[in-house]
Protein backbone atom coordinates (compact mmCIF):
# COMPACT_ATOMS: atom_id res chain seq x y z
CA UNK A 1 0.00 0.00 0.00
CA UNK A 2 1.58 3.30 -1.15
CA UNK A 3 1.92 6.04 1.40
CA UNK A 4 0.68 9.56 0.65
CA UNK A 5 3.33 12.10 -0.34
CA UNK A 6 4.90 14.00 2.52
CA UNK A 7 3.95 17.64 2.93
CA UNK A 8 6.67 20.28 3.23
CA UNK A 9 7.26 21.66 6.67
CA UNK A 10 4.88 24.49 7.46
CA UNK A 11 2.54 23.77 4.56
CA UNK A 12 -1.19 23.78 5.38
CA UNK A 13 -2.99 20.46 5.52
CA UNK A 14 -5.34 19.91 2.56
CA UNK A 15 -9.04 19.90 3.33
CA UNK A 16 -10.63 16.55 3.87
CA UNK A 17 -14.10 15.12 4.16
CA UNK A 18 -15.93 16.55 7.16
CA UNK A 19 -13.63 19.53 7.63
CA UNK A 20 -15.43 22.76 8.47
CA UNK A 21 -14.91 25.81 6.28
CA UNK A 22 -15.13 29.20 7.97
CA UNK A 23 -16.15 32.08 5.71
CA UNK A 24 -14.30 35.32 6.48
CA UNK A 25 -16.22 38.56 5.73
CA UNK A 26 -14.88 40.47 2.75
CA UNK A 27 -14.03 43.47 4.88
CA UNK A 28 -11.95 41.38 7.24
CA UNK A 29 -10.32 39.38 4.43
CA UNK A 30 -9.32 42.59 2.70
CA UNK A 31 -7.68 43.85 5.87
CA UNK A 32 -5.89 40.55 6.28
CA UNK A 33 -4.60 40.51 2.72
CA UNK A 34 -3.50 44.11 2.29
CA UNK A 35 -0.48 45.54 4.03
CA UNK A 36 -0.33 49.22 3.14
CA UNK A 37 3.22 49.53 4.42
CA UNK A 38 4.42 47.23 1.68
CA UNK A 39 2.37 48.72 -1.12
CA UNK A 40 4.44 50.22 -3.91
CA UNK A 41 3.20 52.49 -6.67
CA UNK A 42 2.79 50.62 -9.95
CA UNK A 43 4.73 51.57 -13.05
CA UNK A 44 3.45 54.43 -15.16
CA UNK A 45 1.40 53.41 -18.15
CA UNK A 46 3.06 53.80 -21.55
CA UNK A 47 0.33 56.22 -22.61
CA UNK A 48 1.18 58.54 -19.72
CA UNK A 49 4.89 58.28 -20.49
CA UNK A 50 4.31 59.02 -24.18
CA UNK A 51 2.16 62.04 -23.33
CA UNK A 52 4.84 63.39 -21.00
CA UNK A 53 7.54 62.88 -23.62
CA UNK A 54 5.52 64.70 -26.27
CA UNK A 55 4.81 67.55 -23.89
CA UNK A 56 8.54 67.77 -23.23
CA UNK A 57 9.25 67.85 -26.97
CA UNK A 58 6.77 70.70 -27.40
CA UNK A 59 8.40 72.62 -24.58
CA UNK A 60 11.92 72.14 -25.98
CA UNK A 61 10.74 73.09 -29.46
CA UNK A 62 9.04 76.21 -28.14
CA UNK A 63 12.21 77.34 -26.35
CA UNK A 64 14.35 76.73 -29.44
CA UNK A 65 11.96 78.64 -31.70
CA UNK A 66 12.07 81.60 -29.30
CA UNK A 67 15.81 82.00 -29.90
CA UNK A 68 16.74 84.96 -32.12
CA UNK A 69 18.73 82.62 -34.38
CA UNK A 70 15.49 80.81 -35.25
CA UNK A 71 13.88 83.94 -36.70
CA UNK A 72 14.37 85.73 -39.97
CA UNK A 73 15.65 89.27 -39.89
CA UNK A 74 13.00 91.72 -38.74
CA UNK A 75 10.94 89.08 -36.91
CA UNK A 76 10.45 89.16 -33.16
CA UNK A 77 10.04 86.26 -30.71
CA UNK A 78 6.46 85.47 -29.74
CA UNK A 79 5.61 82.78 -27.20
CA UNK A 80 2.21 81.91 -28.67
CA UNK A 81 3.59 81.64 -32.22
CA UNK A 82 6.47 79.45 -31.06
CA UNK A 83 4.18 77.25 -28.95
CA UNK A 84 1.66 76.87 -31.78
CA UNK A 85 4.36 75.98 -34.32
CA UNK A 86 6.14 73.54 -32.00
CA UNK A 87 2.89 71.76 -31.15
CA UNK A 88 1.91 71.58 -34.80
CA UNK A 89 5.34 70.14 -35.70
CA UNK A 90 5.50 67.54 -32.91
CA UNK A 91 1.92 66.46 -33.63
CA UNK A 92 2.67 66.50 -37.41
CA UNK A 93 -0.34 68.70 -38.05
CA UNK A 94 0.87 71.46 -40.34
CA UNK A 95 -1.40 74.26 -39.10
CA UNK A 96 0.58 77.49 -38.93
CA UNK A 97 -0.06 81.06 -37.88
CA UNK A 98 2.97 82.37 -39.81
CA UNK A 99 4.71 81.45 -43.04
CA UNK A 100 7.41 78.85 -42.36
CA UNK A 101 9.51 80.29 -45.20
CA UNK A 102 9.08 83.95 -44.33
CA UNK A 103 9.08 83.85 -40.52
CA UNK A 104 11.65 81.22 -39.58
CA UNK A 105 15.32 81.18 -40.49
CA UNK A 106 17.13 78.11 -41.79
CA UNK A 107 17.95 77.14 -38.19
CA UNK A 108 14.30 77.54 -37.21
CA UNK A 109 13.21 75.39 -40.15
CA UNK A 110 15.73 72.73 -39.11
CA UNK A 111 14.23 72.76 -35.59
CA UNK A 112 10.73 72.36 -37.06
CA UNK A 113 11.83 69.48 -39.28
CA UNK A 114 13.56 67.74 -36.37
CA UNK A 115 10.39 68.05 -34.27
CA UNK A 116 8.38 66.59 -37.15
CA UNK A 117 10.69 63.61 -37.58
CA UNK A 118 11.02 62.82 -33.87
CA UNK A 119 7.32 63.34 -33.26
CA UNK A 120 6.27 61.09 -36.13
CA UNK A 121 8.63 58.22 -35.36
CA UNK A 122 8.08 58.46 -31.62
CA UNK A 123 4.33 58.34 -32.00
CA UNK A 124 4.33 55.40 -34.41
CA UNK A 125 6.67 53.32 -32.28
CA UNK A 126 4.78 54.19 -29.11
CA UNK A 127 1.42 53.49 -30.75
CA UNK A 128 2.45 50.06 -32.03
CA UNK A 129 3.85 49.06 -28.65
CA UNK A 130 0.84 50.35 -26.72
CA UNK A 131 -1.86 49.02 -29.03
CA UNK A 132 -0.20 45.65 -29.44
CA UNK A 133 1.02 44.99 -25.92
CA UNK A 134 -1.67 46.93 -24.03
CA UNK A 135 0.80 48.44 -21.58
CA UNK A 136 1.39 45.15 -19.80
CA UNK A 137 4.66 43.57 -18.82
CA UNK A 138 5.14 41.12 -21.63
CA UNK A 139 6.66 37.69 -21.69
CA UNK A 140 9.11 36.31 -24.22
CA UNK A 141 6.26 34.36 -25.78
CA UNK A 142 4.19 37.52 -26.29
CA UNK A 143 7.15 39.34 -27.82
CA UNK A 144 7.74 36.35 -30.10
CA UNK A 145 4.11 36.29 -31.24
CA UNK A 146 4.14 40.03 -31.87
CA UNK A 147 7.36 39.73 -33.82
CA UNK A 148 5.99 36.92 -35.95
CA UNK A 149 2.94 38.99 -36.79
CA UNK A 150 5.27 41.58 -38.28
CA UNK A 151 7.70 39.11 -39.82
CA UNK A 152 10.40 39.48 -37.18
CA UNK A 153 10.30 35.95 -35.86
CA UNK A 154 12.56 36.15 -32.85
CA UNK A 155 12.39 37.26 -29.21
CA UNK A 156 13.20 40.92 -28.92
CA UNK A 157 11.15 41.52 -32.03
CA UNK A 158 10.06 44.89 -30.72
CA UNK A 159 13.60 46.20 -30.85
CA UNK A 160 13.97 44.86 -34.36
CA UNK A 161 10.67 46.48 -35.27
CA UNK A 162 11.95 49.85 -34.07
CA UNK A 163 15.00 49.55 -36.29
CA UNK A 164 12.92 48.44 -39.26
CA UNK A 165 10.51 51.34 -38.86
CA UNK A 166 13.38 53.81 -38.63
CA UNK A 167 15.21 52.29 -41.60
CA UNK A 168 12.10 52.17 -43.78
CA UNK A 169 11.22 55.76 -42.88
CA UNK A 170 14.66 57.10 -43.71
CA UNK A 171 14.83 55.06 -46.93
CA UNK A 172 11.47 56.27 -48.25
CA UNK A 173 12.24 59.85 -47.27
CA UNK A 174 15.62 59.64 -48.99
CA UNK A 175 14.07 58.28 -52.18
CA UNK A 176 11.41 60.98 -52.06
CA UNK A 177 14.02 63.70 -51.53
CA UNK A 178 16.06 62.50 -54.53
CA UNK A 179 12.99 62.39 -56.78
CA UNK A 180 11.90 65.86 -55.68
CA UNK A 181 15.39 67.26 -56.23
CA UNK A 182 15.47 65.87 -59.75
CA UNK A 183 12.21 67.68 -60.44
CA UNK A 184 12.93 71.11 -58.91
CA UNK A 185 16.72 71.45 -59.16
CA UNK A 186 16.31 73.79 -62.14
CA UNK A 187 13.35 75.69 -60.66
CA UNK A 188 14.36 79.34 -60.29
CA UNK A 189 11.63 79.90 -57.67
CA UNK A 190 13.35 77.55 -55.21
CA UNK A 191 16.14 79.17 -53.21
CA UNK A 192 17.68 76.01 -51.75
CA UNK A 193 16.77 72.99 -53.90
CA UNK A 194 18.47 70.41 -51.64
CA UNK A 195 16.82 71.75 -48.49
CA UNK A 196 13.47 72.13 -50.27
CA UNK A 197 13.59 68.48 -51.35
CA UNK A 198 14.62 67.12 -47.94
CA UNK A 199 12.10 69.23 -46.05
CA UNK A 200 9.11 68.27 -48.20
CA UNK A 201 10.10 64.60 -48.42
CA UNK A 202 10.08 64.34 -44.62
CA UNK A 203 7.03 66.56 -44.24
CA UNK A 204 5.22 64.54 -46.90
CA UNK A 205 5.94 61.03 -45.62
CA UNK A 206 5.14 62.01 -42.02
CA UNK A 207 1.92 63.70 -43.21
CA UNK A 208 3.03 66.85 -41.40
CA UNK A 209 1.87 69.25 -44.10
CA UNK A 210 4.55 71.89 -43.46
CA UNK A 211 6.09 73.56 -46.49
CA UNK A 212 8.81 76.13 -47.14
CA UNK A 213 7.07 77.85 -50.01
CA UNK A 214 6.85 81.66 -49.67
CA UNK A 215 3.68 82.86 -47.98
CA UNK A 216 0.83 80.57 -46.94
CA UNK A 217 -0.10 79.38 -50.43
CA UNK A 218 1.28 75.82 -50.06
CA UNK A 219 1.85 74.32 -53.56
CA UNK A 220 -0.43 76.50 -55.68
CA UNK A 221 2.37 77.27 -58.14
CA UNK A 222 2.85 73.51 -58.76
CA UNK A 223 -0.75 72.98 -59.84
CA UNK A 224 0.20 72.03 -63.39
CA UNK A 225 3.27 69.95 -62.42
CA UNK A 226 1.84 66.41 -62.08
CA UNK A 227 5.24 64.70 -61.72
CA UNK A 228 6.29 66.70 -58.65
CA UNK A 229 2.80 66.48 -57.19
CA UNK A 230 2.86 62.73 -57.82
CA UNK A 231 5.85 62.34 -55.50
CA UNK A 232 4.22 64.63 -52.93
CA UNK A 233 1.09 62.46 -53.12
CA UNK A 234 2.78 59.05 -52.95
CA UNK A 235 4.76 59.89 -49.81
CA UNK A 236 1.74 60.81 -47.63
CA UNK A 237 -0.17 57.81 -48.92
CA UNK A 238 2.59 55.42 -47.83
CA UNK A 239 2.90 57.16 -44.48
CA UNK A 240 -0.85 56.96 -43.85
CA UNK A 241 -1.00 53.19 -44.48
CA UNK A 242 0.87 52.34 -41.31
CA UNK A 243 4.06 50.34 -40.87
CA UNK A 244 2.34 47.13 -39.74
CA UNK A 245 0.37 47.04 -42.98
CA UNK A 246 3.45 47.82 -45.09
CA UNK A 247 5.48 45.08 -43.39
CA UNK A 248 2.60 42.63 -43.76
CA UNK A 249 2.36 43.37 -47.50
CA UNK A 250 6.12 43.09 -47.99
CA UNK A 251 6.27 39.79 -46.13
CA UNK A 252 3.18 37.99 -47.44
CA UNK A 253 2.77 39.72 -50.82
CA UNK A 254 -0.47 37.97 -51.75
CA UNK A 255 -3.91 39.26 -50.83
CA UNK A 256 -5.12 35.93 -49.44
CA UNK A 257 -2.18 35.71 -47.08
CA UNK A 258 -2.62 39.17 -45.60
CA UNK A 259 -3.95 39.56 -42.09
CA UNK A 260 -7.46 40.77 -41.44
CA UNK A 261 -6.27 44.19 -40.27
CA UNK A 262 -4.22 44.72 -43.43
CA UNK A 263 -7.17 43.78 -45.63
CA UNK A 264 -9.50 46.12 -43.74
CA UNK A 265 -7.00 49.00 -43.91
CA UNK A 266 -6.22 48.59 -47.61
CA UNK A 267 -9.89 48.21 -48.55
CA UNK A 268 -10.98 51.16 -46.41
CA UNK A 269 -8.14 53.37 -47.65
CA UNK A 270 -8.96 52.60 -51.27
CA UNK A 271 -12.67 53.22 -50.68
CA UNK A 272 -12.03 56.52 -48.88
CA UNK A 273 -9.66 57.76 -51.59
CA UNK A 274 -12.04 56.80 -54.40
CA UNK A 275 -15.04 58.32 -52.63
CA UNK A 276 -13.10 61.49 -51.86
CA UNK A 277 -11.98 61.78 -55.46
CA UNK A 278 -15.54 61.37 -56.78
CA UNK A 279 -17.03 63.85 -54.31
CA UNK A 280 -14.39 66.52 -54.94
CA UNK A 281 -14.56 66.02 -58.70
CA UNK A 282 -18.33 66.58 -58.64
CA UNK A 283 -18.67 69.28 -55.97
CA UNK A 284 -15.70 71.41 -57.02
CA UNK A 285 -15.80 71.63 -60.85
CA UNK A 286 -13.16 74.37 -61.05
CA UNK A 287 -11.78 74.36 -57.46
CA UNK A 288 -12.50 78.02 -56.92
CA UNK A 289 -11.39 79.00 -60.40
CA UNK A 290 -7.97 77.36 -60.08
CA UNK A 291 -8.33 74.63 -62.73
CA UNK A 292 -10.83 76.15 -65.17
CA UNK A 293 -12.32 73.75 -67.73
CA UNK A 294 -9.35 71.36 -67.90
CA UNK A 295 -10.81 67.94 -66.99
CA UNK A 296 -7.39 66.31 -66.62
CA UNK A 297 -6.20 69.00 -64.22
CA UNK A 298 -9.51 68.82 -62.38
CA UNK A 299 -9.20 65.04 -61.94
CA UNK A 300 -5.57 65.29 -60.80
CA UNK A 301 -6.44 68.02 -58.28
CA UNK A 302 -9.36 66.00 -56.91
CA UNK A 303 -7.17 62.90 -56.51
CA UNK A 304 -4.35 64.82 -54.84
CA UNK A 305 -6.63 66.44 -52.28
CA UNK A 306 -8.38 63.16 -51.59
CA UNK A 307 -5.01 61.67 -50.60
CA UNK A 308 -3.88 64.87 -48.87
CA UNK A 309 -6.82 64.67 -46.47
CA UNK A 310 -4.25 63.25 -44.01
CA UNK A 311 -1.30 65.47 -44.95
CA UNK A 312 -2.66 68.97 -45.40
CA UNK A 313 -0.90 69.85 -48.65
CA UNK A 314 -2.94 71.88 -51.11
CA UNK A 315 -2.67 73.38 -54.59
CA UNK A 316 -5.83 75.52 -54.36
CA UNK A 317 -7.17 78.22 -52.06
CA UNK A 318 -9.51 76.29 -49.79
CA UNK A 319 -11.28 79.48 -48.67
CA UNK A 320 -12.71 79.79 -52.20
CA UNK A 321 -14.33 76.35 -52.15
CA UNK A 322 -18.10 76.12 -51.60
CA UNK A 323 -19.46 75.06 -48.21
CA UNK A 324 -20.57 71.61 -49.40
CA UNK A 325 -17.02 70.87 -50.56
CA UNK A 326 -15.63 71.96 -47.20
CA UNK A 327 -18.09 69.64 -45.45
CA UNK A 328 -16.86 66.75 -47.60
CA UNK A 329 -13.27 67.59 -46.66
CA UNK A 330 -14.27 67.74 -42.99
CA UNK A 331 -15.60 64.17 -43.15
CA UNK A 332 -12.51 62.98 -45.02
CA UNK A 333 -10.15 64.65 -42.52
CA UNK A 334 -12.07 63.26 -39.56
CA UNK A 335 -11.59 59.69 -40.80
CA UNK A 336 -7.85 60.16 -41.50
CA UNK A 337 -5.34 57.34 -42.07
CA UNK A 338 -4.61 53.96 -40.51
CA UNK A 339 -3.97 53.11 -36.87
CA UNK A 340 -0.33 53.24 -35.73
CA UNK A 341 0.57 55.36 -38.74
CA UNK A 342 1.89 58.90 -38.93
CA UNK A 343 -1.59 60.13 -39.93
CA UNK A 344 -4.36 61.14 -37.55
CA UNK A 345 -8.15 61.04 -37.45
CA UNK A 346 -10.35 58.33 -36.02
CA UNK A 347 -8.56 56.06 -38.56
CA UNK A 348 -9.82 53.91 -41.40
CA UNK A 349 -9.52 50.89 -39.08
CA UNK A 350 -12.29 52.32 -36.93
CA UNK A 351 -14.39 53.22 -39.94
CA UNK A 352 -13.87 49.76 -41.44
CA UNK A 353 -14.95 48.00 -38.24
CA UNK A 354 -18.11 50.11 -37.97
CA UNK A 355 -19.02 49.58 -41.63
CA UNK A 356 -18.45 45.83 -41.30
CA UNK A 357 -20.64 45.73 -38.18
CA UNK A 358 -23.38 47.70 -39.93
CA UNK A 359 -23.36 45.53 -43.05
CA UNK A 360 -23.32 42.34 -40.99
CA UNK A 361 -26.32 43.54 -39.01
CA UNK A 362 -28.19 44.44 -42.20
CA UNK A 363 -27.53 40.93 -43.52
CA UNK A 364 -28.99 39.44 -40.35
CA UNK A 365 -25.74 38.13 -38.92
CA UNK A 366 -25.35 38.07 -35.16
CA UNK A 367 -21.64 38.91 -35.23
CA UNK A 368 -19.66 41.22 -37.57
CA UNK A 369 -17.75 39.20 -40.15
CA UNK A 370 -15.38 40.08 -42.99
CA UNK A 371 -12.88 38.19 -45.14
CA UNK A 372 -13.76 34.91 -43.47
CA UNK A 373 -13.07 36.20 -39.96
CA UNK A 374 -15.28 37.33 -37.10
CA UNK A 375 -14.53 40.67 -35.43
CA UNK A 376 -14.72 40.67 -31.65
CA UNK A 377 -17.67 42.55 -30.17
CA UNK A 378 -15.46 44.60 -27.85
CA UNK A 379 -13.58 45.87 -30.92
CA UNK A 380 -16.83 47.31 -32.24
CA UNK A 381 -17.49 48.91 -28.85
CA UNK A 382 -14.02 50.45 -28.87
CA UNK A 383 -14.63 51.87 -32.33
CA UNK A 384 -17.92 53.42 -31.20
CA UNK A 385 -16.23 54.89 -28.13
CA UNK A 386 -13.40 56.44 -30.14
CA UNK A 387 -15.79 57.99 -32.66
CA UNK A 388 -18.16 59.26 -29.98
CA UNK A 389 -15.47 60.91 -27.88
CA UNK A 390 -13.77 62.34 -30.98
CA UNK A 391 -17.02 63.94 -32.10
CA UNK A 392 -17.50 65.37 -28.62
CA UNK A 393 -13.98 66.84 -28.64
CA UNK A 394 -14.46 68.48 -32.05
CA UNK A 395 -17.85 69.90 -31.08
CA UNK A 396 -16.45 71.29 -27.83
CA UNK A 397 -13.52 72.94 -29.64
CA UNK A 398 -15.85 74.43 -32.25
CA UNK A 399 -18.25 75.82 -29.65
CA UNK A 400 -15.45 77.45 -27.63
CA UNK A 401 -13.94 78.96 -30.77
CA UNK A 402 -17.33 80.27 -31.94
CA UNK A 403 -17.79 81.99 -28.57
CA UNK A 404 -14.29 83.47 -28.73
CA UNK A 405 -14.80 84.69 -32.31
CA UNK A 406 -18.22 86.30 -31.91
CA UNK A 407 -16.92 89.74 -32.77
CA UNK A 408 -14.64 88.67 -35.60
CA UNK A 409 -17.29 87.62 -38.09
CA UNK A 410 -15.79 84.15 -38.54
CA UNK A 411 -18.12 81.67 -40.25
CA UNK A 412 -19.12 78.59 -38.24
CA UNK A 413 -18.24 76.20 -41.07
CA UNK A 414 -14.71 77.63 -41.20
CA UNK A 415 -14.31 77.26 -37.44
CA UNK A 416 -15.50 73.65 -37.64
CA UNK A 417 -13.08 73.08 -40.50
CA UNK A 418 -10.16 74.40 -38.43
CA UNK A 419 -11.19 72.35 -35.37
CA UNK A 420 -11.39 69.09 -37.33
CA UNK A 421 -8.13 69.86 -39.12
CA UNK A 422 -6.39 70.38 -35.78
CA UNK A 423 -7.93 67.38 -34.02
CA UNK A 424 -7.28 65.06 -36.98
CA UNK A 425 -3.73 66.53 -37.28
CA UNK A 426 -4.21 67.34 -40.95
CA UNK A 427 -3.23 70.97 -41.39
CA UNK A 428 -5.84 72.05 -43.94
CA UNK A 429 -6.98 75.62 -43.37
CA UNK A 430 -9.37 78.09 -44.91
CA UNK A 431 -6.84 80.84 -44.13
CA UNK A 432 -8.35 82.13 -40.90
CA UNK A 433 -5.81 80.61 -38.51
CA UNK A 434 -3.47 83.65 -38.30
CA UNK A 435 -6.43 85.98 -37.62
CA UNK A 436 -7.93 83.92 -34.78
CA UNK A 437 -7.94 85.22 -31.22
CA UNK A 438 -5.56 84.00 -28.54
CA UNK A 439 -8.27 81.81 -27.02
CA UNK A 440 -9.02 80.12 -30.34
CA UNK A 441 -5.34 79.50 -31.00
CA UNK A 442 -4.97 77.91 -27.56
CA UNK A 443 -8.01 75.74 -28.34
CA UNK A 444 -6.37 74.60 -31.59
CA UNK A 445 -3.16 73.81 -29.69
CA UNK A 446 -5.12 71.67 -27.25
CA UNK A 447 -7.02 70.04 -30.13
CA UNK A 448 -3.79 69.13 -31.93
CA UNK A 449 -2.24 67.62 -28.81
CA UNK A 450 -5.44 65.81 -27.82
CA UNK A 451 -6.09 64.55 -31.32
CA UNK A 452 -2.57 63.18 -31.62
CA UNK A 453 -2.28 61.48 -28.23
CA UNK A 454 -5.81 61.39 -26.86
CA UNK A 455 -7.07 58.59 -29.09
CA UNK A 456 -3.96 56.53 -28.37
CA UNK A 457 -4.13 56.88 -24.60
CA UNK A 458 -7.87 56.21 -24.79
CA UNK A 459 -7.24 53.01 -26.74
CA UNK A 460 -4.71 51.91 -24.15
CA UNK A 461 -7.11 52.68 -21.32
CA UNK A 462 -9.87 50.67 -23.00
CA UNK A 463 -7.55 47.72 -23.51
CA UNK A 464 -6.12 47.71 -19.99
CA UNK A 465 -9.58 47.99 -18.42
CA UNK A 466 -11.00 45.00 -20.22
CA UNK A 467 -12.24 42.43 -17.73
CA UNK A 468 -14.25 39.30 -18.17
CA UNK A 469 -17.43 39.77 -16.08
CA UNK A 470 -17.98 37.26 -13.30
CA UNK A 471 -21.72 37.64 -13.65
CA UNK A 472 -23.59 37.97 -16.95
CA UNK A 473 -26.64 40.19 -16.51
CA UNK A 474 -30.01 39.37 -18.06
CA UNK A 475 -30.35 40.67 -21.60
CA UNK A 476 -33.12 43.07 -22.51
CA UNK A 477 -34.02 44.72 -25.82
CA UNK A 478 -34.36 48.51 -26.17
CA UNK A 479 -36.09 50.02 -29.17
CA UNK A 480 -33.59 51.72 -31.48
CA UNK A 481 -34.32 53.79 -34.56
Amino acid sequence: MSSSPRRPAGAPRPLGLGDRVVRVPRRVSTILRVDTRRMRPGPLRPGVILTAVFAGLVLVGTLLLLLPVSLNEGRHPDVLTALFTATSAVCVTGLTVVSTHDHWSLFGQIVILALIQVGALGFVIGAIVILSLAGRRTSSRERMLFGQHLGLGEPGGLLGLVWRISALTLALEAVGAVLLYLRISADAAVERPVWWSIFHAISGFTNAGFNVEPGLASFERLLDDPATLGVLTALPLLGALGFTVIFDVLRRRRWRRLGLESRVVLTSMLAMTAAGFAVLFVLAPDFGGAVGDDLGLRANTALNHSVWRTAGFSTVDLSRLPTDTLIALIVMMFVGGASASVAGGVTVNTLGVLVIAMLSHIRGRRYPEAFGRRIAQYTVMRALTVVGLSVAAVVAATVIMSIAERGSGAVLSNLLFEAVSAFAVVGYSTGITPELSVVSKLVLIAAMFTGRLGALTLAQALVTRERQPLVRRPEEVIKVG
